[in-house]
């Protein structure tokens, strides 16, 4: 699950978590310190997280087993990277959910 914003993780993250706990959930932005990235980074790859909520960046998190991809408010200029490497996330993940057959939800 992507947001546009920073700022819009943590309700985001609460309403998952209200539905499939804690353990199930893994959260990925810049404003996490290096622990917390290492920790969060992880718990997706050993399969621990079975959902990723975060920024634009987590489109790279290590998720194996992918079924869906959410964008929220996809028309947000922020899902853009301006810096090197530019991309837009948008692109990232029509790829991925291309080469392993999964659907991208654009809301």
């Amino acid at each position: 699950m992507l947001v546009p914003e920073i700022s819009l993780t943590p309700q985001t993250v609460d309403r998952f978590i209200s539905r499939f706990g804690e353990e199930a959930i893994a959260i990925l932005h810049s404003k996490l310190s290096v622990g917390e990235r290492y920790d969060q980074w992880n718990k997706i790859r050993k399969g621990t997280a079975k959902i990723v909520i975060g920024a634009r960046s987590a489109i790279f998190a290590p998720v194996s087993n992918l079924g869906l991809i959410i964008i929220d408010e996809e028309h947000d200029q922020s899902y853009k990277s301006e810096t090197t490497p530019r991309y837009h996330t948008r692109d990232i993940a029509s790829y991925i959910a291309e080469k392993i057959n999964i659907p991208v939800v654009l809301r």
